[in-house]
């Protein structure tokens, strides 16, 4: 039995086994949510706890945001040729 820092580890890198299986949980979970109450309503509680995801687990929030958002800013110059 391994401990669970290394399982851990596992979930959160993509390509391992143990994270295509969380991934499949995580699917068939929101599966089953949109099949018993509604698309709509699974995605606000997607989206709830990704927001929740965010306050808890970013230190520096101003700075992630900062990054999030230059990582998907294009220059202007380029944006017509």
């Amino acid at each position: 039995m391994m401990d669970f820092r290394k399982l851990l580890s596992q979930i959160l890198t993509v390509g391992t086994p143990a994270c295509a299986l969380f991934g499949a949980v995580i699917g068939v979970i929101f599966a089953i949510l949109c099949l018993t109450i509604g698309v709509g309503k699974a995605l606000v509680i997607g989206i709830f706890c990704l927001i929740g995801a965010f306050i808890g687990g970013v230190k520096d929030k101003k700075e992630f945001v900062r990054s999030v958002v230059l990582f998907f800013h294009r220059g202007d110059a380029d944006r017509y040729e």
